[in-house]
């Protein structure tokens, strides 16, 4: 199969222009976690589609809105997360649940009516939740988060129901455009080579591809089963769990968030972000299994267990960074489009889901 995405479209700045508004500003955009805004005024701040992005609780309620001030322009939430009111930080306008300004400091200079006062309301945006993840849509069309994942939208919210420590946050830069690195997640040809210590010796195998809308799925099975003798005693722990898998599964939800599982037992969450056309920035998150029975204090054995994941996990993460930035090198000089195998077939549909968003 040829590959779609032309080789110029890795690093031409006039594509990611094109990409920030058709593509992110056009679907559905995993932002954070529920536990990330449990508490009045957490909030968290992001980019879609170019667009500065605030999601915050508000008295209870989740609400998103573009974090700019309606009174002179300055972004109101200045970092990437934490726990204030909804208020900017240039003269004081303060704003409620309705993204409409309350509080004013010297209000009476201004002499607004309260139609005025609503006409300068925030800009909202469509914000739904599945599972432990919240997304965010900055387009005014009316396709719903349901829809848009179709009939991945239980799967996701089974699996992300059994998130339970969260143990690793890593966040990285890579020098390589976002859809080099989306792409390097959706085959497995390159883990002989490129994870020859580490996802190699797992011996993940077999093509069961699954494609939803313009997401995709992939399990695989194992070379040890989570009940090997082997495996057991590390296992052990974790057998009351609400989320079971024979082997590995990995999830795309288009265009850039990737979920995987071992055994239900250990958990990933993958985003990435484009910082300009040829970096990008990779965060993953490691969860283990919610556990139904859970005793008090952690078995050294689970301490240690936890710690091999995290190690792996950013091993496998080094390796990948490594291969992708010598990518985007290449990608300036290739005469060819790319072929793309059976194998590959991932890679292949996210290109023509990729496509039909910019025509």
């Amino acid at each position: 199969m040829k590959a779609l995405i032309k080789p110029k479209e890795y690093f031409d700045e006039k594509t990611l222009n094109r990409e920030q508004i058709e593509l992110f500003g056009s679907t559905w955009n995993f932002v954070c976690f529920k536990q990330d805004l449990l508490k009045e005024n957490d909030f968290i701040t992001a980019q879609i589609g170019g667009v500065p992005v605030v999601v915050q609780n508000l008295r209870g309620v989740i609400k998103a809105f573009k974090n700019v001030c309606s009174h002179r322009h300055s972004i109101i939430q200045t970092v990437e997360k934490g726990n204030r009111s909804l208020m900017c930080p240039y003269h004081g306008w303060a704003y409620d649940k309705k993204g409409i300004p309350k509080g004013i400091p010297k209000k009476p200079l201004f002499n607004f009516t309260k139609e005025e006062l609503v006409c300068l309301k925030l800009k909202e945006y469509q914000l739904e939740t599945c599972g432990a993840l919240v997304f965010v849509k900055v387009s005014d069309d009316l396709l719903s988060l349901k829809e848009y994942l179709g009939e991945l939208y239980t799967e996701v919210e089974e699996i992300t129901g059994a998130f339970g420590e969260l143990i690793d946050v890593n966040k990285i830069t890579i020098k390589a455009n976002w859809k080099i690195l989306v792409e390097n997640t959706l085959e497995s040809y390159h883990v002989n080579l490129i994870h020859e210590e580490t996802l190699k010796r797992l011996e993940p195998s077999g093509m069961e591809f699954n494609f939803i809308n313009n997401h995709s799925t992939w399990r695989a099975p194992l070379k040890l089963r989570e009940d090997d003798k082997k495996l057991l005693r590390v296992h052990k722990p974790f057998q009351e769990r609400p989320y079971k898998i024979e082997g590995y599964e990995h999830l795309m939800l288009f265009p850039n968030t990737l979920i995987s599982s071992t055994y239900g037992i250990s958990f990933n969450l993958s985003t990435i972000t484009p910082i300009d056309s040829e970096s990008s920035i990779f965060t993953s998150y490691v969860f283990m299994t919610k556990i139904l029975n859970p005793i008090e204090d952690k078995k050294p054995i689970q301490k240690v267990y936890e710690q091999s994941l995290i190690d792996f996990n950013r091993k496998v993460f080094d390796e990948d960074k490594e291969i992708c930035q010598k990518v985007q090198i290449g990608v300036r000089y290739s005469n060819y489009d790319g072929e793309l195998s059976d194998e590959e077939e991932r890679v292949c549909e996210f290109q023509k889901a990729y496509k039909n968003y910019l025509k």
